[in-house]
C-alpha cells in the first residue's frame, strides 16, 4: 500500500478550529499516514530528515489554510528547503518523480467569493496554477485537490453558531479527504 505524508502547514492550531480539526478526524481514522506538523517544527528543521520522510511518500499530502491565495509562509519555507533544485527538480532532482501531490486546504471566504463577478474576482482553480506547475517541474502527479470554503471561525466575535458549522463543515472535509486517500491508495497499489 502507498504511503502518505501529510504536511500541516498551519503555523499555530491553536487558532484554527477548522485545522485542528480536519487533523483530529485524519489522526482518529484508521488511515496510515505520517504527520509533519509546521506549527511543531517551526522555520529552522532539519531538511536532510525532511527529505527522508518526502522520499518515503507515494502521497505527499498539504494540509493548510489559505493564505493570499497561496500556502502560509511556514509551509512555503518547508517547500522551499525541501523540495531543493537536485532533490526535487533539476538535472538530478527525481525524488518527486511520480510522487502524487494532493492538496487539502480551507478557506475563510463563501464559494461566492470566488468566481468572476465575486469578491476575488476569479474562481478558486485559477488560484491553484503554481502548485500545479510545482507538481509538474517535480515530476509529481498532481491531485484533484479538497478544499471547504466558509471556515472563518475567530474565538471571541463568531457565534456558536458558526463554531458548530464550521466543525461541521470541518468533519465533513475529512471525510473526502480520507475518501480521497483511499481511493489514491487503491490507485497506487496496482
Amino acid at each position: 500500500m502507498a504511503n502518505i505524508l501529510l504536511v500541516s502547514g498551519h503555523p499555530d492550531l491553536n487558532h484554527s478550529l477548522a485545522n485542528k480539526t480536519i487533523l483530529t478526524k485524519m489522526e482518529e481514522s484508521d488511515l496510515p499516514f505520517t504527520l509533519r506538523r509546521m506549527d511543531l517544527l517551526g522555520w529552522d528543521f532539519d531538511i536532510a530528515r525532511e527529505q527522508e520522510y518526502v522520499k518515503q511518500a507515494d502521497i505527499i499530502v498539504f494540509q493548510f489554510p489559505l493564505y493570499w491565495y497561496s500556502f502560509p509562509a511556514i509551509i512555503k519555507n518547508w517547500v522551499e528547503k525541501v523540495f531543493a533544485h537536485g532533490f526535487a527538480y533539476g538535472s538530478t532532482g527525481n525524488a518527486l518523480k511520480g510522487k502524487h501531490l494532493l492538496l487539502s486546504f480551507t478557506v475563510g471566504g463563501g464559494a461566492d467569493h470566488y468566481r468572476k463577478d465575486g469578491q476575488n474576482r476569479h474562481p478558486i482553480e485559477e488560484f491553484l496554477y503554481s502548485f500545479e506547475q510545482m507538481a509538474s517541474l517535480c515530476q509529481m502527479k498532481y491531485e484533484k485537490p479538497v478544499y471547504s470554503f466558509g471556515m472563518a471561525y475567530i474565538p471571541g466575535v463568531s457565534s456558536e453558531e458558526d463554531r458548530n458549522r464550521v466543525t461541521d463543515l470541518s468533519i465533513s472535509h475529512a471525510e473526502r479527504l480520507m475518501d480521497a486517500l483511499r481511493s489514491l491508495r487503491k490507485k497506487t497499489a496496482h
